[in-house]
């Protein structure tokens, strides 16, 4: 008696599935249910690797353009560097001095940009907010 009582369960739960199901999944569903989750999880395991690979491709990329930026980098404060001290005749306490207050005021204007994006990020939540009253 049970095995029938389970029979008429799937039954009913396929009869359920079909009225609510798109055409596609009703087809599916023809042969098991089981089936259908399986080649759907195969579907999205096939789809994950492919964007995977897409982004590791991306960021293998990007580590390269970040690597050249460094040397490229490196090479222009050399160059400054060899500028200041042999053309411009800077004696390298008076350098030294100019690269800490370059530095002090690339941190100070880091600084200031960051505040006036906080400002803009919340300027632009204050509109959202007064929109959504309005609406």
């Amino acid at each position: 008696m049970k095995k029938s009582s389970k029979k008429k369960k799937k039954q009913v739960k396929r009869k359920a599935s079909k009225k609510t199901a798109s055409p596609r999944k009703r087809v599916a569903s023809i042969k098991s249910d089981e089936d259908l989750e399986e080649v759907l999880h195969e579907k999205e395991l096939i789809y994950l690797k492919k964007h995977i690979h897409k982004l590791w491709d991306q960021v293998t990329e990007a580590n390269d353009r970040l690597q050249d930026l460094e040397i490229q980098t490196n090479l222009m404060t050399r160059l400054i560097t060899t500028i200041c001290m042999d053309y411009l005749k800077l004696k390298p306490e008076k350098f030294n001095k100019l690269v800490r207050r370059v530095e002090k005021e690339a941190i100070e204007d880091s600084q200031i940009m960051h505040l006036e994006h906080l400002f803009s990020l919340e300027h632009n939540e204050s509109k959202r907010r007064n929109k959504k009253k309005k609406s």
